[in-house]
């Protein structure tokens, strides 16, 4: 597996709503263990099974988590390691792949979750920290617990 901060994808061996519903919660918790105010979206087959924002958060944090969800949902990769490819490859989003960054933005916080056997069903997000911060929380938090 790869080291945390280039985690490309979270695989489980099965997955539920109330499964995302305890992903949410470990998340948020974590967050607020942490003093941090974030915005959580857990999606399955494009419908949110899971969503928190933080009081704290200006309201374009649903856009926030909305355009880094479509990152990861479209490489499959976490938006962190779609950044990262980005850069070290001089490409972007408009030019290189044709993705209107009113809908994609690749900056950490969205990372694809995988069942074994099954592929890709669905995307955990965060928004409200910094963008590597986004995507270490979601690991922090489910680590252990949800996955190897």
């Amino acid at each position: 597996m790869e080291d945390s901060d280039m985690l490309k994808r979270i695989t489980v061996e099965k997955f539920s709503n109330k499964i995302a519903l305890e992903m949410g919660l470990a998340i948020v918790a974590l967050a607020h263990s942490r003093a941090q105010h974030i915005a959580v979206e857990i999606t399955r087959l494009n419908h949110t099974i899971f969503l928190f924002v933080d009081d704290t958060l200006p309201a374009d944090k649903h856009h926030w988590l909305r355009r880094k969800a479509n990152i990861a949902k479209h490489f499959e990769e976490s938006s962190l390691s779609v950044k990262h490819d980005l850069a070290t490859g001089q490409m972007t989003l408009d030019k290189t792949f044709g993705l209107d960054e009113r809908d994609y933005v690749a900056k950490g916080g969205a990372i694809p979750l995988f069942v074994e056997n099954a592929g890709m069903v669905a995307t955990i997000t965060v928004s409200g920290l910094k963008d590597v911060d986004d995507h270490q929380i979601i690991i922090d938090a489910l680590k252990g617990t949800f996955f190897e």
